[in-house]
Parts: structure tokens; C-alpha cells; sequence
């Protein structure tokens, strides 16, 4: 694919990618209640995999059977757990669930590990597949690589013949039948050498990236390695699309005549781009889901006019998180103060309500991370690419989450 400045590239080809939307037609379980009628779910190939996925996939929200049922009946048919979300539970009800709805075979399936070798990659998923009572997976990913967690020198992970290896060893086990990473890290600069690292590494099947309208405006390398992810044939999911950006108000017109509210706006943006096959959408309500699955079911791709208008409202609101963060905050405020970690604990605490995991990595933070009494919070906020109101935020979250 062709590299151009991100003005241009805002959303090429969008109506050859809603041409290649094709239907799924929710099955309903044996015995149950005649589902509701609803248009056919719109389905995108998930890269080279020839996978069809449905533009919506259910994120890391509450896994009780009255909210999975709910998410079934709206027609998605693909499901993000990991080792991690509610400390396994998560991956343990979403697996009996399935199991006992008998509608496994209907499903897309993602689980996540923290490995720091390819052996441990291998070996850690079958600790997955008995905590989440499966046979196999459909995806298996490395989670959030690139986060302070791993080496350094994780990023070129997707490059090196041992985890390519590993990767060709689990395919062939049959425990999962593609793979792949996450990567939602900080600064974003670290994110772009995961994509153009898993872009000529060969290997990895797909990627959740964390990504929104603006990001990829805004930072020409971002959308390049997006490109070159895109053209060797991975499959791109994006996320946390609206991550700090609760507090979004006011009237837009542009949105208001298609039935889009400003959140659905920003995900029928996101669609419009045909290098993603899905969102992957922490709906943990019940409004936020059918809010999310009428979107896709009624999907069509968005003039310039209304992209622009999406840029607009996101420009105009403040955010409690910066996903296109660059580094330049800590670097101006002279400390080692990890703001953009802590801003998006506090979004976990805050916007999802999920205190026991906000506070959990929130400690996970070496002690120097969480120190801020020294730093200079003007010149962080002034640096800032989202100029975050980083006294404010860190006040919060010494309340909140300390």
C-alpha cells in the first residue's frame, strides 16, 4: 500500500470495504426463547487467516450469563479474555459458558499470556485452555507487548526465528489455531516497532491494536506500520477507541441523522478504515452493547464531511488518557513519573468500575513511576500530546488508588 500523509489516508477505500461485509445469522441455543429479529451481523476476513469475524467483538466486560446471552442474541460472534481479567475468572465463565450453551462452534475465541520466552508461550497455554475448560482457541496472543512489563527489547519479538518457532509449534498442536499480539503500550512510538516488527516478521496472524480516528491522523509512523501490517496480510482489531474520553458532550448534527451517538460515531469512524476487521469493545453494560451492535448491524461507511466531524468532537473534548502519548511528559517534568500508566489505571478505576484490577496495576508500578510530589505537573501537561490535566488526574488517583 501506498505511504501518504495522514490527511489523505483518513479512511481510503471505504466503500470496497463495505461491499466486502458479509452476513452472520445469530443461532439461538436449543431450547431457548425465540430470539429477537435483527438485521444480519456484518462479518470483515480477518486478514490472511480468511477468517470471518463479526465487526464486533465483546471485550473483557462482566461474563455472566444474562450479559453473554444478551451479547448473543445481538449477533456477535467473537469474544476477548486473557490470563489476567479478573484474575482468570473472566476466561473460566466465558469457557462454561460457551460449554454449556452449546455455542462454541459458533465463536471467535481469544485468549492472552504475559510470556518472556517462547517456551513459556507454549507451555502457558495449556494452563489457558484448563482454566477456560477448551479443547483449543481460535486466537492465542501475546498480551500487551511492548508495556514496561517485558524486556526491552521485546519489540523485535515478531522479527525472531524462536518465536516464530513457538508460534508454528502451537498452530500445529492444534490448542489454537492462529496467533498473535496486543499491544496498547506506551509511548506510542513503542507500539509502531511492534506493528512494523510483526509486519516483516512473518509470523503473527493478528493484532488487537489499541488506535482511534485521531491517533491515526495525527502520527504519519503509526499509520505506516498500520499500512504495512495491513498489505502482509495481518488481521488488524482495534481498541480502547474511546479510552478517557467519558465526559464527551454537547449536539453534532452530522451524527444525530444517522442515529449515532458520539461513541458509536467514533466506532463507525474506525470501521470506515478497511485495514480493521473489528472493535473490540469492553461493553460492559447492557446499553453500551446493543448501543455498539446496532451500530454494526446498520454500518455504513462515513462521508468526509462526518470524519470530520468526528475529528472535530474528539479534538474539541478532553480525555483522561493519551493513546497517542509520545513520552514527552515524563521527559518535561523531569522525573520518572509514569503519568500515562497511571492516567489509564484511573480510567480502569473511573470508566469501567473495575477497582480491584485499577489498584492492582496501579501497585504493580515501580515506586518511582508513582512518585509525582517532585515532578513538574505544568510542563508535563504542556508537553502532553492530549494536554492531560496531569495535577488533576494524579490527585485522583492518589485518592483512589493508592
Amino acid at each position: 500500500m501506498d505511504s501518504v500523509q495522514p490527511s489523505r489516508r483518513e479512511f481510503l477505500r471505504a466503500g470496497a470495504a463495505a461491499a466486502a461485509v458479509t452476513a452472520a445469522v445469530p443461532l439461538g441455543a436449543a431450547g431457548a426463547e425465540p430470539e429477537k429479529a435483527h438485521a444480519p451481523f456484518p462479518r470483515r476476513k480477518l486478514g490472511r487467516t480468511g477468517v470471518e469475524i463479526t465487526m464486533l467483538s465483546q471485550g473483557a466486560a462482566p461474563a455472566t450469563d444474562r450479559h453473554l446471552n444478551l451479547m448473543h442474541e445481538e449477533g456477535i460472534r467473537a469474544i476477548d479474555s486473557a490470563d489476567c481479567y479478573e484474575m482468570g475468572k473472566h476466561e473460566r465463565a466465558v469457557g462454561e459458558w460457551l460449554n454449556k450453551s452449546g455455542h462454541r462452534k459458533d465463536y471467535l475465541l481469544v485468549t492472552k499470556e504475559h510470556p518472556h520466552t517462547p517456551q513459556q508461550w507454549i507451555d502457558m497455554l495449556d494452563r489457558r485452555l484448563k482454566n477456560g475448560r477448551q479443547d483449543y482457541y481460535d486466537f492465542y496472543f501475546l498480551h500487551g507487548l511492548g508495556i514496561d512489563e517485558y524486556p526491552k527489547d521485546c519489540v523485535d519479538w515478531p522479527k525472531q526465528k524462536e518465536w516464530a518457532k513457538a508460534a508454528e509449534r502451537i498452530k500445529k498442536s492444534g490448542k489454537a489455531r492462529f496467533v498473535g499480539l496486543s499491544s496498547c503500550c506506551d509511548p506510542v512510538g513503542r507500539r509502531t516497532e511492534v506493528l512494523k516488527s510483526a509486519a516483516r516478521g512473518g509470523w503473527v496472524d493478528a493484532i488487537m491494536v489499541a488506535a482511534n480516528p485521531t491517533l491515526i491522523r495525527d502520527d504519519a509512523e503509526f499509520n505506516k506500520a498500520l499500512d504495512e501490517c495491513h498489505k502482509a496480510g495481518i488481521g488488524l482489531i482495534s481498541m480502547k477507541e474511546m479510552r478517557g474520553r467519558g465526559g464527551i458532550t454537547g449536539v453534532f448534527p452530522e451524527f444525530e441523522a444517522r442515529g449515532l451517538s458520539p461513541f458509536t460515531a467514533v466506532l463507525t469512524a474506525m470501521w470506515t478504515d478497511e485495514r480493521f476487521a473489528a472493535i473490540c469493545s469492553h461493553m460492559d453494560n447492557i446499553v453500551k452493547l446493543k448501543e455498539n451492535a446496532t451500530a454494526a448491524r446498520g454500518f455504513k461507511p462515513m462521508n468526509q464531511t462526518e470524519l470530520t466531524a468526528v475529528h472535530r468532537m474528539l479534538d474539541g473534548c478532553s480525555t483522561g488518557y493519551c493513546i497517542g502519548c509520545d513520552g514527552s511528559c515524563r521527559k518535561a517534568a523531569g522525573t520518572q513519573t509514569a503519568f500515562n500508566d497511571i492516567a489509564r489505571c484511573l480510567c480502569y478505576y473511573e470508566e469501567n468500575g473495575d477497582r480491584t484490577r485499577a489498584r492492582r496495576l496501579y501497585a504493580a508500578l515501580p515506586p518511582e513511576a508513582r512518585a509525582w510530589a517532585k515532578a513538574d505537573l505544568e510542563a508535563a501537561s504542556k508537553a502532553c500530546v492530549s494536554k492531560l490535566d496531569f495535577e488533576n488526574i494524579l490527585t485522583r488517583a492518589a485518592e483512589k488508588l493508592a
